[in-house]
């Protein structure tokens, strides 16, 4: 995560000033439109960790194969359909969106490049659930850094050479095939007792399967309504250009969605193993310092983001963005907040297969956020769409998803907020006092200045930290001195 941020972050002004406000927009809704596409993955990535993972822990290894097997067959008919639906797309994509008409070639190009690396994905992304399953993340990560960095040097030699959308799509569509034949390769080597065969599964296994994937399809369509709709919208409703300036202050939201998955994901296939093994007390602990984690790592990131975000924008992507971008990405933060506190509990949710009531809650937040973006756009325009998230957003992560997952693991609730939430927000107070001063009265005149004023800053946050939870880091230190060949 911490290579594709860097790369995002230097980047993503490169391809900006590259590609200008237009044709950046037009990228940003051609991506948008194809992201959707995740959604005919029906829940089965979710599916294959839960029992692959599960039926892994039990050496049950011809189950686990039944169940690959079974999913790479229906991949491969719905990467078929994806195909199909990319052609319609580019068809019509002129006639919904703002396009220029001198950019509708490259942007149906475009669609038909992207949209046949999202077929590749879907299909080949069964082996990258069998190594989430395995728990090799190490091995998901290095397959990550390597297409990272490649499809960075491929996008800057692009557009140095004064090469379009068109071209940054076929070369997004080589990267994904070259990353899904190394996961593919490392999945079947790291796991020599599977065995896959491409043929039709029997009735019993797909029952099983669509019994959990049903409602994890439900969930994605959820989540792809609230964090990918909101550029549509913009873009229909206000302009291409517009969505440059919503995806900016939006897209530093899902570096840091990114950041803190890239850690909660492997909390799937724990929970997972824990609940086959029966271990109810560690499934508590899990949810606890699990959340805990998930706020001490975004919490600092949040508060830099709603004090100082527009001068960030500003110094990063230029002084014209700032005002807008920024309180954009300040409107976003709130919902952040209160989201991430919960991946955790998503991830155990999934590990556990009670995902069910989640689909339903999901839904709920997936059409408010969407029935107030289309009512605020055209009377706020995009702050009227981040509020429209932000609403929709506290009302499920705030009722709904404590008692929930309490619930499932056994925790009384009162513990539960105590022990994760509030200890861990108050750590943080002290270093948002320092962040909201700072932009106030320590003025930053270039990105490094702002860097190196966030790590002036940061130890209150460390020091707060170890203060808050100076019983449990006392305990921690101990035990590493106790492990044989560890020295502190």
């Amino acid at each position: 995560m911490a290579i594709t941020i860097a790369v995002a972050f230097v980047l993503s002004p490169f391809v900006v000033h590259h590609l200008g406000n237009v044709a950046y927009g037009v990228w940003t809704l051609v991506v948008t439109m194809i992201a959707y596409m995740g959604l005919l993955d029906l829940g089965l990535r979710g599916a294959v960790t839960r029992f692959v993972s599960r039926d892994h822990a039990r050496k049950l290894h011809v189950e686990a194969s039944r169940t690959v097997s079974a999913a790479l067959w229906l991949r491969c008919w719905i990467g078929v359909v994806i195909l199909v639906i990319s052609v319609a797309l580019s068809r019509v994509a002129g006639s919904f969106f703002d396009i220029p008409e001198e950019m509708q070639r490259s942007a149906q190009w475009a669609i038909l490049a992207i949209g046949t690396g999202a077929a590749v994905n879907l299909t080949f992304g069964v082996f990258g659930a069998v190594l989430a399953a395995l728990h090799r993340f190490d091995l998901l990560s290095g397959t990550v850094i390597g297409q990272t960095l490649i499809r960075a040097a491929g996008t800057v030699w692009l557009l140095t050479s004064g090469y379009g959308i068109g071209a940054l799509a076929a070369w997004e569509l080589a990267v994904v095939v070259l990353g899904n034949a190394v996961l593919t390769t490392l999945a079947l080597s790291i796991y020599p007792e599977l065995r896959v065969a491409l043929r039709r599964p029997d009735a019993a296994i797909l029952r099983t399967m669509v019994d959990y994937s049903v409602y994890a399809f439900l969930i994605n369509i959820s989540i792809q309504v609230i964090y990918y709709t909101d550029n549509l919208v913009v873009g229909a409703v206000l302009s291409a250009g517009a969505v440059t300036f919503y995806a900016i202050g939006g897209g530093l939201i899902e570096y840091l969605r990114q950041l803190v998955s890239s850690l909660t994901v492997t909390f799937t296939p724990l929970a997972s193993s824990y609940d086959a093994q029966g271990d109810r007390d560690r499934l508590q602990r899990l949810l606890i310092q699990g959340t805990r984690a998930a706020l001490l790592l975004s919490l600092p990131v949040e508060l830099v983001l709603y004090f100082r975000g527009h001068t960030f924008i500003g110094l990063w992507m230029g002084q014209e963005y700032a005002e807008i971008s920024g309180g954009v990405l300040r409107i976003l933060v709130l919902a952040q907040v209160v989201a991430i506190a919960n991946y955790t509990s998503g991830g155990i949710a999934y590990g556990l297969g009670k995902h069910r009531p989640v689909a339903y809650w999901s839904a709920v937040e997936a059409l408010t956020n969407l029935g107030l973006s289309l009512l605020l756009v055209r009377r706020y325009g995009l702050e009227g769409v981040a509020w429209a998230t932000v609403i929709a957003s506290v009302v499920t992560n705030v009722w709904f998803w404590p008692r929930y997952v309490c619930g499932i693991v056994g925790l009384p609730l009162r513990s539960y907020l105590w022990q994760s939430w509030v200890r861990s927000c108050a750590a943080a107070v002290p270093f948002g006092i320092a962040v909201y001063f700072a932009d106030r009265l320590w003025i930053a005149d270039n990105l490094l200045h702002f860097v190196l004023q966030i790590g002036v800053l940061l130890p209150i946050f460390l020091i707060a930290t170890a203060l808050c939870f100076r019983k449990e880091a006392s305990t921690f230190l101990r035990g590493l001195k106790q492990e044989p060949g560890l020295q502190v």
